[in-house]
């Protein structure tokens, strides 16, 4: 089994260092490094050149990561691709070891991850997968290994800046390809990339790829799904502040008040 592990960066030598040493210690010989730089102009390609790796790198232009992506597939040559763009990192170094051990034949094999942030959360890889945990969120692409062959059958949408590596699972998923969880953490996702800062165009992309691949009937039932079961938490919540007494609801009312406006001051 081996694996592809794939890094574009486009002038992020400081992010390209912290993922490159993150890849260059997994003890597993079961993969091949490819990066590809977008033509940076911070010492990306300089630093590239001083490495010793095995895999391949190439420097050009691209018209945006995922042209950049679809370009380092077809470079690749393992039987699995893993997106560890610049910045982002593996939980550990044993991370190749034990994927490489623990898939077969599965189209997408998804890991757990640690969102770094403002607080650090840990995102599970959920199983079994449903339509309302995509319309919700995704899953992260640098804890996701998916076959080369699909990747080069359904390469990812480069019209859209931000949301292709969701589009893609989404759309494979509905299309019945198999998914598994890799029940350990794979990575570590750090926030404040440019899909963070550009909410508005996450937002209008994925109403495109909803609109496209559900058909209108299924999205009016999964909203009135969705409304009836916040009705239903709601009505809950109401219930259980009726059964406290007066002084009990008062507290809790200036308890959340405050929380609120610690969060409105910092």
């Amino acid at each position: 089994m081996k694996i592809s592990i794939i890094t574009v960066v486009f002038n992020d030598l400081k992010g390209l260092k912290k993922t490159v040493a993150s890849v260059l210690e997994q003890t597993s010989d079961d993969y091949e490094y490819i990066i590809l730089d977008g033509g940076s102009t911070d010492g990306c390609i300089e630093y590239i050149k001083s490495l010793k790796f095995r895999g391949k790198y190439k420097s050009e232009p691209d018209s945006g990561i995922y042209n950049a992506m679809n370009k380092a597939v077809k470079m690749a040559e393992g039987d699995y691709c893993l997106f560890m763009n610049a910045g982002d990192t593996f939980y550990n170094s044993q991370i190749i070891e034990k994927a490489a051990g623990a898939m077969t034949d599965a189209d997408i094999y998804v890991g757990h991850t640690i969102e770094i942030g403002e607080n650090i959360l840990e995102s599970k890889a959920p199983f079994p997968m449903t339509i309302q945990h995509l319309l919700k969120t995704s899953i992260y692409h640098q804890s996701t290994f998916t076959k080369r062959e699909l990747l080069l059958k359904h390469p990812y949408n480069e019209n859209h800046k931000i949301v292709s590596d969701w589009e893609f699972f989404f759309e494979r998923w509905l299309n019945n390809c198999s998914y598994e969880v890799l029940d350990f953490f794979v990575s570590y996702y750090y926030l404040g990339g440019y899909s963070f800062v550009h909410q508005d165009i996450i937002k209008t992309e994925r109403e495109e790829v909803i609109n496209r691949l559900i058909p209108l009937r299924l999205r009016m039932a999964l909203t009135e799904q969705h409304e009836e079961k916040e009705k239903t938490q709601l009505e809950i919540k109401i219930d259980k502040a009726m059964k406290m007494s007066p002084v009990q609801r008062d507290l809790k009312i200036l308890r959340n008040a405050f929380k609120a406006l610690l969060k409105d001051l910092f």
